[in-house]
Protein backbone atom coordinates (compact mmCIF):
# COMPACT_ATOMS: atom_id res chain seq x y z
CA UNK A 1 0.00 0.00 0.00
CA UNK A 2 1.15 3.46 -0.63
CA UNK A 3 1.88 5.68 1.76
CA UNK A 4 0.31 9.32 2.00
CA UNK A 5 -1.15 9.40 -1.31
CA UNK A 6 -4.81 8.70 -2.52
CA UNK A 7 -4.09 6.09 -5.50
CA UNK A 8 -1.87 2.90 -5.02
CA UNK A 9 -2.17 2.39 -8.96
CA UNK A 10 -1.43 4.55 -11.37
CA UNK A 11 -1.07 4.73 -14.95
CA UNK A 12 0.62 7.86 -16.39
CA UNK A 13 1.00 8.80 -19.86
CA UNK A 14 3.79 11.09 -21.87
CA UNK A 15 3.36 12.30 -24.90
CA UNK A 16 6.70 12.02 -26.84
CA UNK A 17 6.90 16.33 -27.13
CA UNK A 18 7.53 16.04 -23.12
CA UNK A 19 10.65 14.49 -23.49
CA UNK A 20 12.12 16.68 -26.19
CA UNK A 21 12.46 19.54 -24.28
CA UNK A 22 12.80 22.94 -25.00
CA UNK A 23 14.87 21.51 -28.20
CA UNK A 24 11.46 20.63 -29.32
CA UNK A 25 13.13 17.31 -31.42
CA UNK A 26 14.80 13.80 -29.97
CA UNK A 27 14.93 13.23 -26.39
CA UNK A 28 16.31 16.04 -23.56
CA UNK A 29 18.78 14.01 -21.08
CA UNK A 30 18.00 16.68 -18.58
CA UNK A 31 13.91 16.62 -18.94
CA UNK A 32 14.19 12.52 -18.99
CA UNK A 33 16.74 12.14 -15.73
CA UNK A 34 14.09 14.72 -13.80
CA UNK A 35 11.11 12.83 -14.68
CA UNK A 36 12.83 9.69 -13.27
CA UNK A 37 13.56 11.47 -10.29
CA UNK A 38 9.84 12.74 -9.18
CA UNK A 39 8.74 9.40 -10.71
CA UNK A 40 11.10 7.39 -8.61
CA UNK A 41 10.20 9.53 -5.23
CA UNK A 42 6.43 7.86 -6.07
CA UNK A 43 7.50 4.37 -6.43
CA UNK A 44 9.28 4.21 -3.15
CA UNK A 45 6.70 5.70 -1.55
CA UNK A 46 4.47 2.72 -2.40
CA UNK A 47 2.42 3.41 -5.29
CA UNK A 48 2.46 1.05 -8.66
CA UNK A 49 3.25 2.54 -11.56
CA UNK A 50 2.59 1.72 -15.57
CA UNK A 51 4.27 4.36 -17.96
CA UNK A 52 2.47 4.87 -21.44
CA UNK A 53 4.97 7.31 -23.64
CA UNK A 54 3.71 8.39 -26.89
CA UNK A 55 6.86 9.16 -29.54
CA UNK A 56 5.90 12.74 -31.15
CA UNK A 57 9.24 14.01 -30.76
CA UNK A 58 10.82 11.61 -33.40
CA UNK A 59 7.84 10.86 -36.08
CA UNK A 60 4.47 11.20 -35.84
CA UNK A 61 2.33 9.03 -37.96
CA UNK A 62 -0.38 11.08 -38.87
CA UNK A 63 2.09 13.81 -40.14
CA UNK A 64 4.01 11.17 -42.09
CA UNK A 65 0.64 10.55 -43.86
CA UNK A 66 0.14 13.97 -44.43
CA UNK A 67 3.07 13.69 -46.52
CA UNK A 68 1.95 11.32 -48.76
CA UNK A 69 3.28 8.23 -46.73
CA UNK A 70 0.99 5.16 -46.19
CA UNK A 71 -0.95 5.67 -43.10
CA UNK A 72 -0.72 2.47 -41.70
CA UNK A 73 3.33 2.61 -42.26
CA UNK A 74 4.32 5.69 -40.88
CA UNK A 75 1.93 4.60 -37.81
CA UNK A 76 4.34 1.57 -37.73
CA UNK A 77 7.51 3.81 -37.87
CA UNK A 78 5.64 6.01 -34.78
CA UNK A 79 5.42 2.62 -32.92
CA UNK A 80 9.25 2.39 -33.11
CA UNK A 81 9.43 5.88 -31.86
CA UNK A 82 7.64 4.62 -28.79
CA UNK A 83 9.89 1.92 -28.16
CA UNK A 84 12.97 4.52 -28.26
CA UNK A 85 11.25 6.38 -25.76
CA UNK A 86 10.54 3.74 -23.46
CA UNK A 87 14.24 2.65 -23.63
CA UNK A 88 15.17 6.18 -22.64
CA UNK A 89 12.99 6.16 -19.70
CA UNK A 90 14.26 3.06 -19.02
CA UNK A 91 17.54 3.91 -18.31
CA UNK A 92 17.06 7.13 -16.23
CA UNK A 93 14.72 4.73 -13.66
CA UNK A 94 17.81 2.15 -13.09
CA UNK A 95 19.98 5.52 -13.04
CA UNK A 96 17.94 6.18 -9.64
CA UNK A 97 17.82 2.80 -8.57
CA UNK A 98 14.06 1.87 -9.87
CA UNK A 99 13.18 -1.47 -11.45
CA UNK A 100 11.52 -1.07 -14.29
CA UNK A 101 10.38 -3.47 -17.17
CA UNK A 102 9.59 -2.47 -20.65
CA UNK A 103 6.99 -4.16 -22.52
CA UNK A 104 6.31 -3.90 -26.12
CA UNK A 105 2.91 -4.74 -28.16
CA UNK A 106 5.45 -5.67 -30.79
CA UNK A 107 7.57 -8.75 -30.46
CA UNK A 108 10.99 -7.23 -29.88
CA UNK A 109 12.90 -10.23 -27.63
CA UNK A 110 16.22 -8.13 -27.36
CA UNK A 111 15.62 -5.37 -25.95
CA UNK A 112 11.97 -5.44 -24.45
CA UNK A 113 9.10 -7.91 -22.73
CA UNK A 114 6.08 -9.02 -25.10
CA UNK A 115 3.32 -6.97 -23.40
CA UNK A 116 0.99 -9.75 -21.17
CA UNK A 117 -1.46 -8.22 -18.95
CA UNK A 118 -0.96 -10.61 -15.94
CA UNK A 119 2.90 -10.66 -16.10
CA UNK A 120 2.21 -6.23 -15.98
CA UNK A 121 0.36 -6.86 -12.81
CA UNK A 122 3.16 -9.12 -10.90
CA UNK A 123 5.64 -6.81 -11.81
CA UNK A 124 3.82 -3.59 -10.57
CA UNK A 125 3.19 -5.19 -7.59
CA UNK A 126 7.23 -6.31 -7.30
CA UNK A 127 7.55 -2.77 -7.00
CA UNK A 128 8.58 -2.26 -11.14
CA UNK A 129 7.71 0.36 -13.26
CA UNK A 130 6.11 -0.90 -16.18
CA UNK A 131 6.80 1.40 -19.68
CA UNK A 132 4.75 0.39 -22.17
CA UNK A 133 5.60 0.99 -25.65
CA UNK A 134 4.67 0.67 -29.24
CA UNK A 135 0.94 1.48 -28.42
CA UNK A 136 -1.43 -1.04 -29.31
CA UNK A 137 0.56 -2.91 -31.85
CA UNK A 138 -2.04 -1.74 -33.98
CA UNK A 139 -2.18 1.16 -36.81
CA UNK A 140 -4.92 3.97 -36.21
CA UNK A 141 -4.88 3.91 -33.02
CA UNK A 142 -2.97 6.75 -31.12
CA UNK A 143 -1.13 6.01 -27.74
CA UNK A 144 -4.01 7.82 -25.80
CA UNK A 145 -6.27 5.07 -26.87
CA UNK A 146 -3.28 3.03 -25.59
CA UNK A 147 -3.21 4.66 -22.58
CA UNK A 148 -6.84 4.00 -22.09
CA UNK A 149 -7.18 0.68 -23.19
CA UNK A 150 -4.04 -0.33 -20.53
CA UNK A 151 -5.64 1.34 -17.89
CA UNK A 152 -9.24 -0.77 -18.08
CA UNK A 153 -6.93 -3.72 -18.55
CA UNK A 154 -4.39 -3.15 -15.58
CA UNK A 155 -7.00 -1.71 -13.13
CA UNK A 156 -5.75 1.24 -12.16
CA UNK A 157 -7.32 3.62 -9.89
CA UNK A 158 -6.61 6.49 -12.48
CA UNK A 159 -5.14 7.57 -15.31
CA UNK A 160 -3.08 10.80 -15.61
CA UNK A 161 -2.06 12.68 -18.63
CA UNK A 162 0.49 14.86 -18.49
CA UNK A 163 0.46 17.58 -20.92
CA UNK A 164 1.89 21.27 -21.45
CA UNK A 165 -1.21 22.96 -19.71
CA UNK A 166 -2.48 22.39 -15.89
CA UNK A 167 -5.70 21.37 -16.52
CA UNK A 168 -8.74 21.00 -19.22
CA UNK A 169 -9.66 24.40 -21.37
CA UNK A 170 -11.84 25.16 -23.83
CA UNK A 171 -9.72 26.28 -26.28
CA UNK A 172 -5.61 26.23 -25.82
CA UNK A 173 -4.74 28.96 -23.08
CA UNK A 174 -1.52 29.91 -24.55
CA UNK A 175 -3.20 31.17 -28.06
CA UNK A 176 -6.30 32.18 -26.09
CA UNK A 177 -5.85 34.23 -22.82
CA UNK A 178 -9.14 34.33 -21.83
CA UNK A 179 -9.55 30.28 -22.59
CA UNK A 180 -11.80 28.85 -19.60
CA UNK A 181 -10.72 26.20 -17.47
CA UNK A 182 -13.19 23.54 -16.64
CA UNK A 183 -11.96 22.22 -12.14
CA UNK A 184 -14.37 19.11 -13.14
CA UNK A 185 -15.66 17.91 -16.70
CA UNK A 186 -17.53 15.11 -17.32
CA UNK A 187 -16.18 12.64 -20.42
CA UNK A 188 -19.82 13.24 -22.15
CA UNK A 189 -18.85 17.48 -21.57
CA UNK A 190 -15.96 15.96 -23.27
CA UNK A 191 -16.91 14.71 -26.71
CA UNK A 192 -19.99 17.23 -27.40
CA UNK A 193 -18.11 20.25 -26.72
CA UNK A 194 -14.83 18.81 -28.34
CA UNK A 195 -12.57 19.26 -25.73
CA UNK A 196 -8.94 18.42 -26.63
CA UNK A 197 -8.08 16.36 -24.00
CA UNK A 198 -8.39 12.96 -25.95
CA UNK A 199 -8.81 11.37 -29.14
CA UNK A 200 -12.83 10.25 -28.49
CA UNK A 201 -11.92 6.66 -29.12
CA UNK A 202 -9.65 7.15 -25.83
CA UNK A 203 -12.72 9.42 -24.25
CA UNK A 204 -15.59 6.97 -24.94
CA UNK A 205 -13.11 3.64 -23.78
CA UNK A 206 -12.40 5.69 -20.12
CA UNK A 207 -16.29 6.60 -19.63
CA UNK A 208 -17.90 3.35 -20.61
CA UNK A 209 -15.02 1.35 -18.17
CA UNK A 210 -15.80 4.52 -15.20
CA UNK A 211 -12.03 5.08 -15.47
CA UNK A 212 -11.04 8.92 -13.84
CA UNK A 213 -8.80 11.15 -15.51
CA UNK A 214 -5.82 13.44 -13.66
CA UNK A 215 -4.69 16.54 -16.82
CA UNK A 216 -1.80 18.13 -14.83
CA UNK A 217 1.10 20.55 -16.64
CA UNK A 218 4.03 18.18 -16.77
CA UNK A 219 6.40 21.52 -16.91
CA UNK A 220 5.74 22.14 -13.50
CA UNK A 221 8.10 20.65 -11.00
CA UNK A 222 6.18 19.59 -7.64
CA UNK A 223 7.65 17.99 -4.96
CA UNK A 224 5.69 14.63 -3.38
CA UNK A 225 7.35 14.65 -0.23
CA UNK A 226 6.20 16.78 2.84
CA UNK A 227 9.87 18.19 3.33
CA UNK A 228 9.46 19.70 -0.13
CA UNK A 229 6.17 21.70 1.08
CA UNK A 230 8.66 25.13 1.09
CA UNK A 231 10.45 24.18 -2.42
CA UNK A 232 6.24 23.86 -3.61
CA UNK A 233 5.94 27.07 -1.68
CA UNK A 234 8.57 29.09 -3.66
CA UNK A 235 7.55 27.42 -6.45
CA UNK A 236 3.94 28.77 -6.45
CA UNK A 237 5.70 32.09 -5.94
CA UNK A 238 7.39 32.11 -8.40
CA UNK A 239 4.31 31.34 -11.05
CA UNK A 240 2.54 33.35 -9.48
CA UNK A 241 4.96 36.92 -10.30
CA UNK A 242 5.42 35.84 -13.45
CA UNK A 243 1.48 35.58 -14.13
CA UNK A 244 1.19 39.06 -12.41
CA UNK A 245 3.79 40.56 -14.67
CA UNK A 246 2.94 38.62 -17.74
CA UNK A 247 -1.11 40.43 -17.23
CA UNK A 248 0.75 43.68 -16.06
CA UNK A 249 3.07 43.78 -19.23
CA UNK A 250 -0.11 43.09 -21.61
CA UNK A 251 -2.27 45.48 -19.79
CA UNK A 252 0.22 48.36 -20.78
CA UNK A 253 0.93 47.38 -24.32
CA UNK A 254 -3.11 47.62 -24.92
CA UNK A 255 -2.55 51.02 -23.62
CA UNK A 256 -3.64 53.76 -26.57
CA UNK A 257 0.05 55.76 -27.00
CA UNK A 258 0.92 57.75 -30.22
CA UNK A 259 2.00 54.76 -31.98
CA UNK A 260 -0.03 52.16 -33.53
CA UNK A 261 -0.18 48.74 -31.83
CA UNK A 262 -2.25 46.12 -32.44
CA UNK A 263 -2.51 44.92 -29.11
CA UNK A 264 -4.46 48.08 -27.91
CA UNK A 265 -7.59 45.81 -29.89
CA UNK A 266 -6.91 42.36 -27.36
CA UNK A 267 -9.29 43.59 -25.08
CA UNK A 268 -12.35 44.30 -27.49
CA UNK A 269 -14.56 41.88 -27.84
CA UNK A 270 -17.19 41.55 -30.62
CA UNK A 271 -20.56 40.23 -31.05
CA UNK A 272 -19.91 37.47 -33.82
CA UNK A 273 -23.57 35.86 -33.93
CA UNK A 274 -24.00 36.22 -30.05
CA UNK A 275 -20.41 35.41 -29.27
CA UNK A 276 -18.04 37.54 -28.05
CA UNK A 277 -14.84 37.11 -30.18
CA UNK A 278 -11.45 38.95 -30.02
CA UNK A 279 -10.83 41.01 -32.99
CA UNK A 280 -7.54 39.22 -33.86
CA UNK A 281 -9.66 35.51 -34.18
CA UNK A 282 -12.27 37.68 -36.62
CA UNK A 283 -9.67 39.58 -39.10
CA UNK A 284 -6.08 40.32 -40.29
CA UNK A 285 -4.42 43.84 -38.74
CA UNK A 286 -1.55 45.66 -40.17
CA UNK A 287 0.50 48.42 -39.35
CA UNK A 288 1.06 50.53 -42.04
CA UNK A 289 2.89 53.13 -40.91
CA UNK A 290 3.77 54.11 -37.43
CA UNK A 291 0.31 55.84 -36.94
CA UNK A 292 -2.47 53.72 -38.58
CA UNK A 293 -3.83 50.45 -37.98
CA UNK A 294 -5.89 48.56 -40.44
CA UNK A 295 -8.08 45.93 -39.57
CA UNK A 296 -9.33 43.68 -42.33
CA UNK A 297 -12.16 41.10 -41.28
CA UNK A 298 -11.62 37.76 -43.18
CA UNK A 299 -16.13 38.48 -43.37
CA UNK A 300 -17.14 41.91 -44.71
CA UNK A 301 -20.29 41.29 -43.40
CA UNK A 302 -18.81 42.13 -39.25
CA UNK A 303 -17.55 45.08 -40.42
CA UNK A 304 -20.09 47.41 -38.85
CA UNK A 305 -20.26 44.89 -35.63
CA UNK A 306 -16.30 45.12 -35.73
CA UNK A 307 -16.74 48.98 -35.87
CA UNK A 308 -19.61 49.48 -33.86
CA UNK A 309 -17.42 47.63 -30.85
CA UNK A 310 -14.42 49.99 -31.45
CA UNK A 311 -16.78 53.00 -30.84
CA UNK A 312 -18.63 51.98 -27.71
CA UNK A 313 -14.71 50.72 -26.11
CA UNK A 314 -12.32 53.30 -24.68
CA UNK A 315 -9.66 53.25 -27.16
CA UNK A 316 -10.34 56.86 -27.85
CA UNK A 317 -10.23 56.46 -31.55
CA UNK A 318 -12.33 57.24 -34.19
CA UNK A 319 -12.56 53.83 -36.95
CA UNK A 320 -12.77 54.80 -40.32
CA UNK A 321 -15.07 52.28 -42.49
CA UNK A 322 -14.72 52.18 -46.27
CA UNK A 323 -16.40 48.77 -46.76
CA UNK A 324 -13.53 46.57 -46.85
CA UNK A 325 -11.22 47.33 -44.01
CA UNK A 326 -11.41 49.44 -41.12
CA UNK A 327 -8.64 52.24 -40.57
CA UNK A 328 -7.62 53.48 -37.23
CA UNK A 329 -5.45 56.56 -37.43
CA UNK A 330 -3.72 57.17 -34.11
CA UNK A 331 -2.33 60.95 -33.63
CA UNK A 332 0.32 62.07 -31.41
CA UNK A 333 0.06 62.67 -28.07
CA UNK A 334 -0.96 65.80 -26.68
CA UNK A 335 -0.09 67.09 -22.87
CA UNK A 336 -3.51 66.34 -21.58
CA UNK A 337 -3.48 62.88 -23.11
CA UNK A 338 -0.39 62.07 -21.39
CA UNK A 339 -1.23 62.60 -18.18
CA UNK A 340 -4.16 60.34 -18.78
CA UNK A 341 -1.92 57.60 -19.74
CA UNK A 342 -0.26 58.45 -16.67
CA UNK A 343 -3.27 57.91 -14.41
CA UNK A 344 -4.74 55.09 -16.48
CA UNK A 345 -0.88 53.26 -16.17
CA UNK A 346 -1.42 54.18 -12.38
CA UNK A 347 -5.06 53.01 -12.25
CA UNK A 348 -4.39 49.82 -13.50
CA UNK A 349 -1.03 48.67 -11.49
CA UNK A 350 -0.58 46.46 -8.73
CA UNK A 351 0.45 49.28 -6.48
CA UNK A 352 -2.42 51.28 -6.71
CA UNK A 353 -4.77 48.60 -5.65
CA UNK A 354 -2.80 47.91 -2.69
CA UNK A 355 -2.15 51.42 -1.19
CA UNK A 356 -0.54 51.58 2.43
CA UNK A 357 -3.18 53.35 5.32
CA UNK A 358 -2.97 56.97 5.52
CA UNK A 359 -1.15 56.75 8.92
CA UNK A 360 1.67 54.11 7.71
CA UNK A 361 2.16 56.12 4.29
CA UNK A 362 2.81 59.49 5.96
CA UNK A 363 5.41 57.40 8.66
CA UNK A 364 7.30 56.18 5.39
CA UNK A 365 7.37 59.61 3.80
CA UNK A 366 8.58 61.22 7.44
CA UNK A 367 11.68 58.41 7.63
CA UNK A 368 12.04 59.00 3.78
CA UNK A 369 13.06 62.82 4.35
CA UNK A 370 14.67 62.12 7.85
CA UNK A 371 12.06 62.90 10.76
CA UNK A 372 11.25 61.50 13.36
CA UNK A 373 7.58 60.08 12.36
CA UNK A 374 4.62 61.07 14.64
CA UNK A 375 2.78 58.81 17.07
CA UNK A 376 -0.69 59.49 16.91
CA UNK A 377 -0.15 63.23 18.31
CA UNK A 378 -3.08 65.92 17.77
CA UNK A 379 -2.13 68.04 14.69
CA UNK A 380 -2.37 71.93 15.29
CA UNK A 381 -5.56 73.85 14.00
CA UNK A 382 -4.91 75.17 10.32
CA UNK A 383 -3.70 78.75 10.45
CA UNK A 384 -2.40 78.36 14.30
CA UNK A 385 0.72 77.72 14.24
CA UNK A 386 2.99 75.74 16.89
CA UNK A 387 2.65 78.20 19.53
CA UNK A 388 -1.10 77.70 19.11
CA UNK A 389 -1.06 73.96 19.20
CA UNK A 390 1.50 74.21 22.52
CA UNK A 391 -1.45 76.13 24.43
CA UNK A 392 -3.72 74.00 23.58
CA UNK A 393 -2.09 70.92 24.93
CA UNK A 394 -1.12 72.91 28.36
CA UNK A 395 -4.73 74.16 28.99
CA UNK A 396 -5.82 70.64 28.79
CA UNK A 397 -3.13 68.98 31.18
CA UNK A 398 -3.78 72.56 33.70
CA UNK A 399 -7.68 71.05 33.20
CA UNK A 400 -6.59 67.07 34.78
CA UNK A 401 -4.19 68.42 37.23
CA UNK A 402 -7.62 70.79 38.34
CA UNK A 403 -9.75 67.62 38.18
CA UNK A 404 -7.09 65.54 39.84
CA UNK A 405 -6.69 68.05 42.95
CA UNK A 406 -10.51 67.55 44.22
CA UNK A 407 -11.29 66.46 47.37
CA UNK A 408 -13.19 63.29 47.92
CA UNK A 409 -16.20 65.10 49.12
CA UNK A 410 -16.57 67.27 45.92
CA UNK A 411 -17.02 63.73 44.70
CA UNK A 412 -19.51 62.67 46.59
CA UNK A 413 -21.78 65.37 46.61
CA UNK A 414 -21.46 65.38 42.49
CA UNK A 415 -22.53 61.58 42.74
CA UNK A 416 -25.43 62.01 44.69
CA UNK A 417 -26.61 65.20 42.43
CA UNK A 418 -26.85 62.14 39.94
CA UNK A 419 -30.54 61.14 39.04
CA UNK A 420 -31.59 57.67 40.10
CA UNK A 421 -32.44 55.58 36.83
CA UNK A 422 -35.87 54.70 35.65
CA UNK A 423 -37.57 52.09 36.88
CA UNK A 424 -37.76 50.07 33.67
CA UNK A 425 -33.98 49.98 33.78
CA UNK A 426 -33.32 48.62 37.38
CA UNK A 427 -32.31 45.15 37.44
CA UNK A 428 -35.24 42.86 38.89
CA UNK A 429 -35.39 39.57 39.92
CA UNK A 430 -36.95 37.89 37.44
CA UNK A 431 -34.09 39.89 35.13
CA UNK A 432 -31.54 38.64 37.40
CA UNK A 433 -32.75 35.17 37.05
Amino acid sequence: MSEGYRYDRVLLKLSGEALAGDVGYGIDPKVVDDLADQIAEIVRAGVQMAVVVGGGNIFRGLAGSAEGMDRAQADYIGMLATVMNALALQDAFERHGIFSRVQSAINMQEVSEPYIRRRAIRHMEKGRVVILAAGTGNPYFTTDTTAALRACELDVDVLMKATKVDGVYDSDPKKNPDAKRYDRVSYMEVLSKGLNVMDSTATSLCMDNDVPMIVFDLTVKRRVKGTGMIDDIMMQAEERMEKALGSLGDAFASVRTGRANAMVLDRIRVDYYGVPTPVNQMAGVKTPDAHMLVIEPWDKGVLGAIEHAILQSDLGVTPSNDGSVIRLPFPALTEERRRELVKQCKGGSPRSRAQRPPRCQQRHRARRQGRQPSRGRRAPRPGGGAEAHRQVHRRSRRGVQEEGSRGHGDLIRRSRIKSPKPAAMRPSASRLL
